[in-house]
């Protein structure tokens, strides 16, 4: 049998004009590192479940089939298809991003509130400011080559879904809905970090550390931080775009002025903290792993550099540039700052300081008195609580399309595609990912959900990187604008191997109940997704669903129509 070598058509074809390009409004400037864990949509306009008065009906038409089709019309049919595609037809995308734009958009991307948060959890893995300041350099060096694999990926096939749809281009359904399952638990574990990170910083304006169940008065004001955020999601979109690029300001902010008291630290001559090197090093190999966990997660948001990958000016040279560009700057200004944190304090320090940024302040304006201290203190916990928030916010409005991408798939249950146009929000995902927050927030703490949301998403990105190199075997015919050489995804797969063994070497037991949770998946998938078994009653809670918000359309004004 010949091989197809062109990509197949996507699994849905839109057709009329019952979309409505206002219902939900593309908010590029809101990708930040908290919000690319995964398959964040390329193009969210949603399709409105209620179609206005005068807008005709949306008509949804599958393309695909389980039979492929291996005729020279259907193959010919498919470089049409891919011709097109290259050329900006999905989503009327057009190449209109610089090389700056590009750049600027995925380092705004990547800097996120990590950088407040991980760096102690590297110290009490790795025991040193050497290693950890080597753990940041090489963390920073992987992911910019699993970066490259996905702009390889994304420029060959700029399709909403990110890598859910290259995992089922390469493997099939299966995995792709294997990769789906883990995101929605990925994206609630990374959305519970934000919201106690928060709440962390927000304390510090208060009380202290030692202060008596402060563990559970940081969940409680975590669980009011998510239901805001998750109200404001349910109320409108366009919010996000606002709140994150102000809080975004106030995160670079207070970076550069975190470096700009390390550096006058060292004018006054304090070199002391620096000279630890390795002293106290943590020899084992498998610790370091988990410290790199910690680490990637502050560089989290490097896959949505293959979101724009399609709308790039000359990809062959400005998306190799710019992937570059991105990942040695943010490596250089991770690093620096972490320089800076070890300028200031020691290592014992920073072993022990959840919000870091605040000691750090403190400790520098104390021999200028209790106002400078006060001020510092303020600065930067006001600086991280709000920016933080603003990840939070920005995190949940992206992560709620994961569920509602599956339900347009067949993934998931439909009722997770129903979009209320009052409010222009795909309610039932947002509500969905606001009670997932939540059940992540209740037993466990912020080291933990960082480790466990990046050792599986280093799983599945290992299987993307192994796709680039697959996929030229499986379609080799298809356009590729960026191509990375060969040792690039296999250096980046091997990364992801250490991240995803090292940690189960140094603790086999929570690895496996991880990979457990992912194996679950498959009678998940072959019960009831492939053979729809639960059709019936999936079809009774959507038409439940429906009614409710049909009656609040009606309330907003004009008829309502359900369209299928």
């Amino acid at each position: 049998m010949k091989r197809n070598s062109v990509l197949p058509q996507s699994n849905t074809h839109v057709s009329g004009d019952g979309i409505d390009p206002n219902c939900m409004p593309f908010l590029p400037d809101a990708i930040n590192s908290e919000l690319c864990y995964g398959a964040v949509i390329a193009n969210p306009v949603i399709p409105a479940v209620f179609d206005k008065p005068s807008s005709r009906k949306m008509e949804v038409v599958n393309i695909n089939s389980d039979v492929e089709d291996h005729s020279e019309d259907a193959i010919q049919k498919d470089k049409d298809l891919m011709e097109e595609t290259h050329e900006g037809s999905e989503g009327q995308l057009t190449k209109s991003m610089s090389l700056f734009h590009t750049v600027a958009l995925a380092v705004g991307g990547i800097i996120g509130s990590g950088i407040f948060v991980s760096p102690n959890l590297v110290v009490q893995r790795t025991g040193s400011m050497g290693v950890s300041l080597l753990v940041w350099t090489f963390a920073g060096a992987f992911t910019t080559l699993g970066a490259l694999c996905f702009g390889e990926l994304g420029a060959m096939y700029p399709k909403s879904g990110g890598e859910y749809q290259y995992l089922r281009l390469a493997y099939g359904k299966l995995i792709s809905f294997a990769n789906l399952w883990i995101l929605l638990i990925v994206n609630s574990m990374g959305c519970a970090a934000m919201a106690l990170t928060f709440a962390t910083y927000l304390l510090t304006l208060f009380v202290d550390d030692t202060y008596p169940h402060i563990d559970i008065i940081k969940k409680v004001i975590a669980l009011c931080a998510l239901v805001l955020v998750t109200s404001l999601c349910v109320y409108g979109t366009e919010i996000g775009l606002w709140v994150q690029s102000i809080f975004t300001v106030l995160k670079v902010g207070a970076l550069l002025f975190l470096v700009t008291l390390a550096f006058s630290y060292l004018v006054r001559g304090k070199f002391e903290n620096l000279m630890s090197g390795f002293s106290g090093t943590d020899w084992n190999v498998s610790s370091w792993s988990e410290a790199a966990l910690s680490a990637v997660w502050a560089y989290n948001g490097w896959t949505c550099i293959n979101i724009v990958a399609s709308e790039v000016k000359n990809p062959k040279k400005n998306l190799p540039r710019a992937l570059y560009i991105t990942g040695i700057l943010v490596t250089v200004i991770y690093v620096v700052v972490n320089v800076a944190y070890h300028t200031i304090m020691s290592t014992e320090e920073l072993k022990q300081s959840q919000s870091i940024a605040v000691v750090a302040a403190k400790r520098f304006f104390a021999p200028y008195g209790p106002q400078a201290v006060t001020f510092g203190k303020y600065f930067f916990a006001v600086s991280v609580a709000v920016s933080t928030f603003g990840s939070l916010l920005a995190t949940i409005l992206y992560a709620s399309r994961i569920p509602y991408a599956g339900a347009l798939e067949g993934m998931l249950p439909r009722f997770f595609s129903l979009v209320s146009l009052k409010n222009n929000s795909p309610v039932i995902s947002l509500v969905f990912m606001g009670l997932t927050t939540a059940v992540c927030i209740l037993p466990s703490n912020i080291a933990y959900l960082i480790q466990y949301a990046m050792y599986l998403s280093w799983l599945f990105w290992g299987f993307c990187f192994v796709a680039v190199i697959y996929l030229r075997w499986k379609l080799p015919d298809t356009p590729r604008p960026f191509k990375v050489p060969l040792v690039i995804p296999v250096l980046a797969t091997i990364f992801a191997l250490y991240l995803v063994i090292g940690p189960f070497v140094g603790n086999p037991l929570s690895s496996s109940v991880w990979i457990l949770v992912t194996v679950v998946s498959i009678p998940i998938y072959y019960g009831f997704v492939d053979t729809k078994t639960c059709g019936k009653g999936m079809d009774k809670i959507y038409a439940a669903l429906s009614r409710y918000l049909t009656t609040s359309a009606k309330e907003c004004g004009g008829e309502a129509n359900i369209t299928p």
